[in-house]
């Protein structure tokens, strides 16, 4: 009989892939820095399959990032999430850039669960995506901008740290620099639960492929 797993898959800023049980809990997981390569991605995946015992026929359901970020790391992603889940009619879940970073390290043992959180995410240019909560649809912000949100309450959760983020890391509580310490079961739970479209990508700034979405700027 075939194993029902599950697909937690991202390469928005860096790279992220979770192969999961049934529940959501993961089994395996793969994190890449970012600017790390993605012509490989159906090994990449198959490796992460084989790894945790299962094939792609295994799957059960996938979750996908839909942005912001990299708009070629998001096309990517959502392409192939969405090749895999329309022929065997999977259902498909969209979550953003934010929710790994506001998701994870929210454990009380961490210090963190009922704190004023921040998630940004560097852009281009020197610019920024915010959010400060899993309702906030985001903004992009300019450095001088992501300056003043810094505030010696609020603990800032970035996927990693770059050098672009230097000019607005200091004035902040903490620095959450979670990398590949998601918390995929919290993840899964909230893309599962929520109404994120899988299908269009969330890019948060304008550009000639981009209709301006809602509450971005």
């Amino acid at each position: 009989m075939a194993r029902a797993l599950g697909l937690v898959l991202d390469l928005a800023f860096a790279g992220f892939v979770a192969v999961t049980d049934s529940e959501g809990h993961p089994l395996v997981r793969h994190w890449r820095p970012p600017g790390a390569r993605y012509d490989d991605i159906a090994e990449w995946i198959h490796d992460g399959l084989a790894e945790a015992g299962g094939v792609f026929s295994d799957l059960a359901w996938i979750c996908v990032g839909v942005g912001p970020g990299s708009f070629t790391g998001i096309r990517i992603a959502m392409a192939f999430a969405q090749g895999l889940a329309l022929p065997g009619e999977l259902p498909l879940y969209g979550f953003t850039s934010f929710a790994p970073l506001l998701l994870s390290g929210t454990s009380p043992a961490e210090g963190l669960s009922e704190e004023r959180r921040l998630a940004i995410i560097p852009a281009n240019t020197g610019r920024f995506y915010a959010a400060s909560d899993l309702q906030d649809p985001g903004r992009l912000v300019d450095a001088e901008e992501g300056i003043r949100l810094a505030d010696s309450e609020t603990i800032l959760s970035v996927p990693s740290i770059t050098a672009s983020l230097n000019p607005i890391l200091p004035g902040f509580k903490r620095v959450h620099s979670v990398e590949d310490r998601w918390d995929v079961l919290a993840l899964v739970d909230y893309a599962r639960t929520s109404s994120r479209d899988a299908y269009h990508p969330y890019y948060l700034q304008l550009s000639a492929a981009e209709a301006k979405l809602p509450g971005s700027i």
